[in-house]
């Protein structure tokens, strides 16, 4: 372990560093938060989401840390993974596809028992989705444009892509393309919403408010994609998504912006990767 990491490109230590320094950050905040309600002796607010209840319960804030600490142990085995992606077959595509589905059912089911707030404007929260997804758009090409991203790739040796987008990139299999597709498209954006913003994002709310929990769940969903290039643009993404959430009180619109996201990047993948 101490010699790979003495190894390891710049890149790489930068995403360990801001892997490590997100988690920590998110548990830090989350205790500070617990002892100073505790102190106060003040009540949890209230979650927009579920009318009229609290939430979450004491264990499920403990299961939201401990499954920070599993996505960071996670994102740290794939950096140090020596895999080659020639080994990678579409059997092994669809296991892990389905295996990371699995990992966020306990989560998704919880959230999906709680107590709904019916949504009265769905065409008013549609169009904020839209307003969302132009913003995360005008951010990225604003960075490409003034060669930001550019330049933090030529600095630190970092891939300008992700590396499921080589992936895509790479395998010719039609199997493997499909639960690669299938896992971009939909596993990650209803899964990582129901995880980040269902409850890493709203764990924090209660405990540190709204600006400290977008802020902090936002940089650890940016770092654990482990790719420094696209990391400005993620923590934007993860911003984005919690004002979403906030503003329709629901997660289904954020999952609808992180399938459309997802989706016009896999079509530009094989347009222009390719």
């Amino acid at each position: 372990m101490i010699e790979k990491l003495t190894t390891l490109p710049l890149y790489q230590s930068i995403n360990i560093s801001l892997l490590l320094g997100s988690m920590l950050l998110c548990i830090i905040l989350w205790l500070a938060g617990v002892a100073m309600q505790a102190l106060s002796r003040s009540e949890l607010p209230r979650i927009p989401r579920f009318s009229g209840s609290v939430f979450p319960h004491p264990l499920e804030e403990l299961y939201t840390q401990l499954f920070i600490v599993f996505f960071a142990l996670l994102s740290l085995a794939n950096i140090f993974s020596d895999q080659p992606t020639e080994e990678y077959s579409a059997l092994d595509a669809w296991v892990t596809a389905i295996i990371i589905g699995m990992i966020y059912v306990p989560m998704a089911l919880r959230y999906m028992a709680l107590p709904i707030c019916h949504d009265k404007r769905k065409l008013h929260h549609l169009g904020i989705t839209v307003l969302a997804l132009v913003v995360i758009y005008l951010f990225n090409f604003t960075l490409n444009a003034c060669g930001s991203l550019n330049w933090l790739c030529e600095v630190t040796g970092s891939p300008e892509r992700q590396q499921l987008i080589d992936d895509m990139v790479s395998f010719d299999s039609p199997g493997t393309l499909a639960a690669l597709c299938f896992s971009s498209i939909i596993i990650a954006p209803v899964m990582e919403e129901f995880a980040f913003r269902g409850f890493i994002y709203n764990v924090l709310r209660q405990r540190v408010g709204i600006i400290a929990a977008a802020l902090s769940s936002s940089l650890f969903f940016a770092a654990v994609h482990t790719s420094l290039a696209q990391t400005p643009v993620l923590f934007i993404f993860g911003c984005a998504q919690c004002w979403l959430y906030e503003k329709t009180q629901s997660l289904r619109y954020p999952i609808l912006l992180h399938m459309v996201f997802n989706t016009i990047s896999t079509v530009a993948v094989f347009v222009f990767a390719k």
